[in-house]
């Protein structure tokens, strides 16, 4: 199926809104742009309706004000001093196939309510602790919901601290519990992460894994 120049322009500019920020090679592997000399070329079709930058010697790209207007985004502009954590989300978006329902920073909430509460509720207000975490990435996949974390500078104890949250907020999708994925840097610190993620549906894997 052949597109039009405009189609193929929004539809780059819907991947690139949808990550936040993106390399070319990015594109280049999603929208399967050949060479990545092409691929650069394509790029430059985006000029009125993207910002460029360089990170590592290397040209990143991201919408402006034009490129969100074209294609209708909401969203929120992003701090962009997480940009190493961003490409390396973007690595998992390719390793997954690039899931067309990929949300970044998927909110979880749920209420832990007291044994012995009954889940009474006063005035609508229910008798428990309110429990949220926020994942890196989300998408669903065979009626299942898929968490993603990208450890790529958080310190242990952190990554401690927010699995105990997840070990809070995961029951309450009894069995259709999601599959929580850790992606990080070394073998020790997936090793680590296994034994903080028992008795969670997970997966660990090191960044080298998915390359």
């Amino acid at each position: 199926m052949k597109y039009s120049t405009q189609e193929r322009i929004e539809s780059l500019l819907t991947t690139i809104d949808q990550l936040d920020m993106v390399k070319i090679k990015h594109l280049q592997q999603i929208h399967d742009l050949k060479s990545y000399r092409n691929a650069c070329r394509v790029v430059k079709q985006l000029g009125p309706y993207v910002n460029e930058a360089y990170y590592m010697k290397e040209k990143v790209i991201y919408l402006n004000k034009q490129g969100k207007e074209l294609i209708g985004s909401t969203k929120e502009d992003n701090k962009r001093h997480f940009i190493a954590h961003t490409f390396l989300r973007n690595e998992v978006f390719i390793y997954f196939k690039c899931p067309h329902d990929w949300k970044n920073e998927h909110l979880l909430e749920t209420i832990l309510v007291p044994e012995n509460s009954f889940g009474i509720q006063f005035k609508h207000v229910n008798l428990g602790t309110k429990k949220k975490v926020i994942s890196d990435a989300s998408f669903k996949r065979n009626g299942y919901l898929h968490l993603i974390e990208v450890d790529n500078a958080r310190k242990m104890i952190d990554n401690k601290k927010k699995i105990e949250t997840y070990k809070n907020v995961l029951p309450a999708f009894k069995e259709q519990t999601p599959i929580l994925y850790f992606f990080t840097t070394t073998e020790d610190r997936k090793r680590k992460l296994k034994e903080q993620l028992q008795g969670v549906r997970n997966q660990v894997f090191t960044f080298k894994d998915i390359r």
